[in-house]
C-alpha cells in the first residue's frame, strides 16, 4: 500500500486562523464586557459577531488575502465589504446557533462557560467563513 503526501494547506489558510484568533478575541471580549454589564448571553453575541466581523474584514483584507492577491481583487472595497459581510454572517449564523444550543444546554453564565460555547460556535464556522472568503470575496484578479 502506498501512502501518499498529505495535501498542502494554501498558504493564507495560517494567516486566517491568526486573524480568526484575533477575531475570537474581540468577539469573547464584547460578549463578557455586555454580560458583565447586565445583557443576556444571547443578545450580547448578537453585538459581538458583527463587531468581530468588521475587525476580521480589516485584518483579512489587509494581511491575510492581500498576499495572496497583491492587493487586487475582482471587487471595489465597498462591495468586497457587503460580499464579506454575507459570508461572514452565514458563518455567524452556524456559529450563534452552535452558542445558543451550549447556553441552553448547560445555562452557560460563567465566563468560561461562555468563552467555550463562543469557541465552539468559531470552530464550527471556520471553514464556511474561510471558503467562502477566499473563493467569494478576496479571490484575485486574472
Amino acid at each position: 500500500m502506498k501512502l501518499s503526501a498529505p495535501a498542502k494547506l494554501p498558504a493564507d489558510f495560517p494567516r486566517f486562523v491568526v486573524v480568526g484568533a484575533l477575531g475570537f478575541a474581540i468577539d469573547n471580549l464584547t460578549l463578557l464586557a455586555l454580560v458583565n454589564a447586565g445583557w443576556a448571553p444571547l443578545a450580547a453575541r448578537v453585538v459581538s459577531i458583527p463587531v468581530a466581523l468588521v475587525a476580521t474584514w480589516l485584518f483579512n483584507r489587509l494581511w491575510t488575502f492581500r498576499l495572496a492577491s497583491g492587493g487586487k481583487t475582482l471587487r471595489g472595497i465597498g462591495a468586497e465589504f457587503l460580499g464579506y459581510c454575507g459570508v461572514q454572517l452565514t458563518g455567524g449564523a452556524v456559529s450563534f446557533v452552535v452558542f445558543s444550543v451550549i447556553v441552553a444546554t448547560i445555562g452557560a453564565t460563567t465566563q468560561i462557560e461562555l468563552t467555550a460555547a463562543v469557541a465552539a460556535g468559531s470552530a464550527s464556522a471556520l471553514l464556511i467563513n474561510y471558503l467562502g472568503a477566499r473563493i467569494l470575496v478576496f479571490r484575485p484578479k486574472a
